[in-house]
């Protein structure tokens, strides 16, 4: 049994995003073999309060503000720190001096820290303890990705700044890890490319199937959905490109259609002429009865890295899903057979009306995206295959 101080970004739990979810079912895992000591910084929507099953789980939790969420002059300096300083700014937002302080403290105690975000290693001062980073997607790639679809001037000027920066410290830290978890053999690829000597392993993202129900009742046939938050860059762009430019050709087609928007969305715009057939509902204490009567999940993303959670659990729902490529990038989803790919709003427009008006379709679509989640993403193998990972990194 090692003792391992894991580092993350919030707290995993409850997991209420893609990034939270992979978060704790890892660190639950670690946590069934190994000592664990979390120390975790705290967004202003965690729920503290809400994580019992967290806090049995690890030995230790210990809990810090974000730097940079505590007052307009925090974020300020760290804007600051972010344009002249040589750390982007993701990295700069969480400079704590506190964190950093706890985190020398503890290292003398431990085997392995377990980095659980890329800014976090910046936390780490000099140490011989070897450290595994937990990749959620390629930054730098993920940063120029943005960029290219960014139609804000001052943003996308500002975000320019950032992409040196960030490949330099993401190949900085990727070099000093002793292993690092990618999401996908895409994002393995693409690290392995700045730090060819560092080992890869490859941890996909993964789905408690068990616990997600199928329902026997048919679904609504004219109800699409989307699962995700507008605060995440690539769902934002994703969904709006969606409103402008995909459910118009729907709606002409199917004047009946209902998109269903599950998360927070705030200042998300919805055209007028498409109010009638939009939901936005926010947060919802229960998933389970709005994926079941969605015909359709949608998957209209533009940009990102790694793997989305979210279309591993409309995997498993027995959703029939109509996606981008790079929307489902990482998951071995063959197109016609688990899912149907399209890049182009006139194409997605029309995989999706062939959905709604084929019902036989989306039900084969469903069922073979739900038996393919079973066979190769269910989290409990996915975890198990994870731990020998860390093997390298314990002491004799």
């Amino acid at each position: 049994m090692a003792k391992i101080l894991a580092l993350t970004s919030r707290l995993p739990y409850p997991p209420r995003e893609g990034h939270q979810l992979r978060s704790w079912h890892m660190l639950r895992a670690l946590a069934k073999q190994h000592e664990v000591t979390l120390l975790s910084f705290v967004r202003d929507d965690d729920a503290p309060g809400a994580a019992g099953p967290l806090r049995d789980a690890v030995a230790q939790l210990e809990m810090f503000p974000i730097p940079s969420e505590q007052s307009r002059a925090s974020l300020g300096f760290s804007l600051a720190r972010g344009l002249l300083g040589s750390n982007p700014f993701v990295v700069e937002k969480y400079a704590s001096t506190d964190m950093r302080r706890r985190i020398a403290e503890l290292l003398s105690h431990a085997d392995i820290v377990h980095v659980d975000m890329l800014p976090l290693a910046s936390l780490i001062g000099p140490t011989r303890v070897p450290m595994v980073l937990n990749a959620h997607n390629v930054e730098h790639e993920l940063l120029q990705r943005r960029i290219d679809i960014e139609t804000r001037p001052l943003h996308r000027a500002f975000l320019r700044t950032q992409v040196a920066r960030l490949r330099r410290f993401e190949t900085m830290v990727c070099r000093r890890a002793a292993r690092i978890l990618a999401c996908s053999e895409t994002d393995a690829q693409q690290l392995s490319a700045i730090a060819p000597q560092t080992p890869i392993t490859v941890v996909p993202n993964g789905v408690d199937t068990q616990a997600i129900p199928v329902s026997n009742e048919p679904p609504r046939a004219n109800r699409m959905i989307f699962v995700g938050q507008m605060s995440w860059f690539p769902n934002r762009d994703g969904v709006v490109w969606f409103l402008d430019e995909i459910l118009p050709r729907i709606v002409r087609a199917r004047p009946d259609a209902q998109f269903a928007l599950v998360g927070k969305n705030a200042g998300l715009h919805v055209p007028a002429s498409l109010a009638p057939n939009v939901q936005l509902l926010g947060f919802v204490d229960d998933l389970v009865p709005v994926m079941q009567e969605a015909a359709v999940y949608i998957v209209p993303l533009r940009a990102g890295s790694g793997t989305r959670l979210k279309v591993l659990e409309a995997m498993a729902f027995g959703k029939a899903i109509v996606t981008t490529h790079i929307g489902s990038e990482g998951i071995a989803l063959d197109d016609g057979d688990h899912a149907i790919y399209a890049d182009s709003a006139d194409d997605f427009a029309a995989a999706v009306v062939r959905v709604m008006d084929d019902p036989a379709l989306a039900e084969r679509l469903g069922r073979r995206a739900r038996e393919l989640a079973v066979a190769r993403y269910d989290w409990n193998a996915i975890t198990a295959s994870m731990l020998p990972a860390y093997d390298l990194a314990e002491r004799p």
